[in-house]
């Protein structure tokens, strides 16, 4: 018969996956700031993960390679953006007006 996990495992299971999603933040935030200053060539995976205050084998973990990274980067980037439009409501405008509340 299987042993049901306990409380105990239980609240250490939650406590790793906050400080998995805490840790994939800091370097997705990190790796924002690198490849803003310094693009996809200069950006270097050493920096973002000291920046990030992580390792480089838990960046290459959740990641997998710089590339993967950077389209990461871009994508958390993008659905800030939609996040900004849709809270926009711009529905309710007609066009022109959308246009201008948008630009």
């Amino acid at each position: 018969m299987a042993d049901t996990p306990r409380p105990k495992a239980e609240a250490e299971t939650a406590k790793r996956a906050r400080n998995s999603a805490k840790t994939k933040a800091s370097i997705l935030a990190a790796a924002r700031v690198e490849f803003a200053d310094r693009g996809f060539e200069g950006a270097r995976v050493d920096a973002i993960a000291e920046r990030a205050g992580a390792n480089k084998r838990l960046l290459y973990h959740y990641f997998g390679n710089k590339e993967e990274l950077y389209r990461a980067v871009l994508l958390d980037a993008y659905q800030e953006i939609r996040a900004g439009e849709r809270a926009l409501s711009l529905d309710q405008y007609d066009p022109v007006q959308a246009m201008d509340r948008l630009v």
